[in-house]
């Protein structure tokens, strides 16, 4: 079989698809078969397709039935291809309009690169090991939960929370009692502790953050022992999912355990880090014990360069409004050291402020509902591709959900008075958003031409 790269338009849906129950008579048909079987499934895989492409892992199949290119595989993505590029096909006039807004929201691909079979019967072995399961190994062998969670780069809560427990165990490696609890927590309730560490405010009461696959410790080990000893006891015993589910119930815990929580005033200069795949030098694992011996066995603080300083320091804007240019040359005076809390908030504003001017001035309507829609809205413009990996940072930090600095962390540093912004957060946050003002600017100067 060999590979075509076919315009969607002269492609034409399976009438004997089995996904319907009878034979459809045209692609009008088809399309509404397919909706029939949940018109939310072929919406997200059209939104899907505007906002990354076609998948290219997974290729269409095609034969030849006299003057037709009928579609034997991957008829939903064609018929998703054939609604953004012709709404009218929906069969009601609400998924019209829903298809048309999604088709306004960026580029729809016109061709396809197909698999051409001679006829259905060579097709027929690799469909069928498609959509009929592993077939004892020769089909489509499906992640386990853990698997699919390890291969989220422990951007989910639970392996956030399994990575914690590595770092745990290796701060404490003396204390049976203690690790006992740990490993209680890790094979059994390690989800309740996942959804504890992912509360931002949970964090930054214990002094830890998440860089990838680090751990920050912000505090020496001997003052965050006492916390994490009773926490590990609660949930290796009496605490539930049920008792820390809301984030009002979070903070009844922290409120419960106030006087074991380490002071702000014994905060490190620099944080302490943990990561399973540090060798060497890279390791700033501290293995001296105590409070005092750790503190005087620190290693010499690095001197930064002048850009990690302060907010946003190196970027410029020209084309903004005044008053947009002028609340980012007032935020760059702030010293992320000296005030993290009001280089937290000034993160946020500024990018809000920056990307709402960018869309006034531009006329979009699109997207503007939230903040996460305006920043899209901006990279979708600046980095269609998404090839830039200069933007990789805000494109996680903004677009995703869930995950260490993702914009509901902006949205606490700014609503949640339990909130203790980390210099290293903030100064994270400037370093990834930097870029997107500077082409935000840049795509303004580039529209006025």
């Amino acid at each position: 079989m060999k590979h075509v790269s076919m315009h969607v338009a002269s492609l034409t849906l399976d009438d004997n698809n089995p996904r319907h129950a009878k034979q459809t008579a045209n692609d009008a048909e088809s399309i509404a078969a397919l909706f029939e079987k949940g018109p939310e499934k072929l919406i997200r895989l059209a939104r899907d397709i505007i906002q990354h492409g076609i998948n290219p892992t997974e290729l269409v199949v095609c034969m030849v039935d006299g003057d037709r290119n009928v579609v034997l595989e991957g008829n939903r993505r064609v018929a998703a291809l054939k609604l953004l590029h012709n709404p009218k096909l929906a069969p009601t006039e609400n998924l019209r309009r829903r298809i048309a807004a999604i088709a306004k929201s960026g580029e729809v691909p016109r061709r396809l690169t197909c698999v051409m079979a001679d006829n259905r019967l060579q097709a027929e072995h690799w469909i069928k090991i498609r959509h009929t399961g592993e077939n004892g190994g020769i089909g489509v062998v499906r992640w386990s939960t853990s698997e699919a969670s390890r291969f989220g780069g422990r951007s989910t809560p639970t392996e956030k929370a399994r990575l914690f427990t590595d770092a745990v165990c290796d701060w404490f490696p003396d204390d049976e009692e203690f690790l006992s609890n740990v490993h209680a927590v890790r094979d059994a309730r390690i989800t309740n502790l996942g959804r504890m560490i992912a509360d931002p405010t949970v964090r930054n009461r214990l002094g830890i953050a998440f860089d990838g696959d680090v751990v920050l410790r912000n505090f020496p080990r001997g003052k965050v022992r006492p916390i994490l000893t009773q926490l590990f006891a609660d949930f290796a015993g009496p605490v539930s999912v049920d008792q820390i589910k809301t984030k009002r119930q979070r903070e009844k815990y922290l409120e419960g355990v106030e006087s074991i929580l380490p002071k702000l005033s014994d905060r490190l200069d620099e944080p302490e880090k943990f990561s399973k795949y540090s060798t060497g030098d890279e390791s700033s694992l501290d293995k001296t014990q105590g409070d005092d011996a750790e503190k005087d066995n620190k290693k010499p603080r690095r001197k930064r360069p002048d850009f990690e300083k302060k907010l946003f320091q190196n970027v410029t804007l020209s084309h903004v409004s005044l008053r947009t240019s002028e609340v980012l040359e007032e935020a760059k005076t702030i010293n992320i050291e000296d005030k993290p809390n009001t280089a937290a908030i000034m993160v946020r504003a500024v990018v809000d402020i920056v990307t709402t001017d960018v869309a006034a001035q531009l006329g979009w309507k699109r997207n503007q509902d939230t903040l996460k829609g305006r920043i899209g809205a901006v990279l979708h413009q600046v980095d269609p591709d998404k090839t830039d990996a200069t933007l990789s940072d805000a494109r996680r930090f903004s677009q995703q959900d869930d995950g260490a600095l993702v914009l509901k962390t902006l949205h606490t540093f700014v609503h949640s008075w339990q909130s203790h912004p980390l210099t290293v957060e903030v100064r994270k946050l400037s370093m990834a958003y930097s870029p997107l003002l500077q082409k935000a600017d840049q795509l303004l100067e580039k529209k006025k031409r």
